[in-house]
């Protein structure tokens, strides 16, 4: 006798089908799609030769505008792989692949991935304790671990970010509102912006990250309130420099606020004179913030963290593990000195913190945060801390500095190149220099083609950025499995495809 399935039936089927359930013998589905997602990842990176596949903008816009990708009528899973392999995977820029040195973006730890799938799969929000119970606890401990690392005061806390956009802007939020409340006796919370506001100025070096700037407007300062300070040949500001610039600002009936120092700059890796800056901070009362997104990665290396020597007299600070310490994005800390200065974002929400919770020793993470809704991204570096311990990642970082000095030496050896500056982190910033005299604006356009046919033909993903208005190319080093030899082909690239180029420019006689 055959049964007839009713409509609650195919119901709880298809639930089973596409929910894990708390029922292991219900979750076979769940695991044959997890089973072939990895089989199908592992077998496309196993044939990966290249950093990237090659394709134009023009392609993959072509290729992403057939119409089956977006009918949404339900497909098989083995369709849908298959669709994720061809559109989504093999055109993707491999950050696993050592040729992969264009951006602050990381190859990630096996360890993070696997935390990606737990935590994605339990979908703790980290606003209120009852959504993420043993979560909010593990992030907190976490952060106080990280106050220990950086040196920060017991007073201090935090929590964490999506990255450093987000924890720059918080730096700056607590800035602008805690000069307001203690120079003015304003609370920016309860009355908004002062009149004073117009003249706030906020220091930063002329190669600090954009998002000083973005922060700015987000804040209603504008970005008038951001002040830049020239830096050196090393692309550092130095303490002499804040002190003049403040004074300067001063002497205009101008409001300085804040100093934003950079622990590692986005284009050089440059690190600014922090104790200097933390001095005068000190001295003229402004909020110290550091921009260590990049940076901070330094803090693991016994080798290296003498360097961020000053990071524990911050007001607030910005770290990023998504950069040097191998996790997913998104994966940042946004650090401060004083627990209470984080309650400008708390916000009384019956259904979500109520004050009798504090009664019963909840803790609710939301009053510490500008976002409600966040993902458990502290299990990614524990778990990532306990399988591979701060040991082993400090020495990654510390092969992957070594490597980019080596680097640094091989590119002064050669006369096709020009280096901008020597090495701060693991950023290296040079350019090719043709073997005929031409116009600058041909070198630049020269420098230009080469990384964009290299990145074509799948050679080599780098990235480019302006120095004293020239254009120069940038490889950013973050990967611990690269080697000498890996770096060294793809400066040999860079050259034969500069001297293809020249060749071929001087056949069609565009040099003018």
């Amino acid at each position: 006798m055959v049964l007839l399935k009713t409509k609650e039936t195919k119901t709880e089927d298809n639930l089973n089908s596409f929910f894990i359930q708390t029922d292991a013998k219900r979750n076979q589905s769940f695991q044959e799609m997890m089973f072939s997602t990895i089989k199908m990842l592992t077998d496309t990176l196993d044939k990966t030769e290249e950093p990237y596949s090659g394709k134009t903008p023009l392609q993959i816009k072509e290729m992403l505008e057939q119409p089956d990708l977006y009918s949404f009528r339900g497909e098989t899973w083995e369709t849908v792989l298959e669709d994720v392999r061809r559109y989504a995977v093999e055109p993707a820029i491999k950050v696993q692949h050592p040729a992969c040195m264009a951006h602050l973006q990381c190859p990630v730890v096996n360890p993070s991935i696997a935390a990606e799938l737990i935590l994605s799969t339990l979908n703790q929000s980290m606003d209120s304790w009852d959504q993420s119970p043993a979560a909010t606890y593990l992030e907190d401990r976490l952060v106080k671990w990280m106050i220990e690392l950086t040196g920060l005061p017991e007073t201090g806390d935090g929590v964490f970010t999506s990255g450093g956009t987000q924890s720059n802007y918080m730096g700056l939020q607590l800035a602008r509102d805690n000069w307001c409340q203690k120079k003015l006796g304003h609370s920016v919370k309860t009355k908004g912006l002062p009149k004073e506001a117009e003249r706030f100025r906020i220091l930063c070096s002329e190669d600090a990250h954009f998002t000083v700037k973005k922060s700015a407007v987000q804040l209603g300062l504008g970005e008038q309130a951001v002040t830049t300070i020239k830096t050196n040949n090393n692309k550092e500001i130095d303490g002499q420099g804040c002190l003049s610039t403040v004074k300067e600002l001063k002497k205009d009936g101008l409001l300085p606020i804040a100093i934003v120092a950079t622990a590692g700059t986005t284009d050089f890796g440059s690190i600014d004179s922090l104790m200097e800056i933390a001095d005068i901070a000190a001295a003229e009362g402004l909020w110290f913030h550091i921009d260590a997104a990049y940076g901070g990665g330094l803090l693991f290396s016994d080798q290296h963290k003498k360097r961020l020597t000053g990071i524990e007299r911050a007001d607030s600070v910005t770290i990023d593990f998504h950069k040097m310490l191998f996790q997913p994005v998104s994966c940042g800390i946004f650090l401060v000195k004083e627990a209470g200065s984080l309650t400008v974002n708390s916000q009384q929400a019956d259904y979500l913190s109520p004050t009798e919770d504090e009664e019963c020793g909840m803790l609710h993470l939301v009053d510490k945060s500008v976002q409600t809704s966040r993902r458990f991204d502290a299990l990614k570096l524990w778990m990532t801390l306990r399988q591979i311990g701060i040991r082993t990642l400090g020495e990654w970082i510390e092969q992957i500095i070594d490597l980019t000095k080596k680097l640094h030496d091989e590119i002064a050896q050669k006369q096709a190149f020009e280096l901008a500056l020597a090495p701060s982190i693991s950023t290296l910033v040079f350019r090719y220099i043709p073997e005929t005299e031409i116009p600058e604006t041909m070198v630049d356009q020269l420098n230009r083609s080469i990384k964009n046919e290299l990145f074509y033909e799948g050679q080599a993903v780098l990235s480019k950025t302006k120095v004293h208005n020239k254009q120069f190319l940038k490889i950013t080093l973050l990967h611990p499995g690269a080697n000498f030899h890996n770096g060294k082909q793809v400066l040999e690239a860079i050259i034969q495809k500069g001297q293809t180029l020249e060749e071929k420019w001087r056949g069609e006689e565009i040099y003018g």
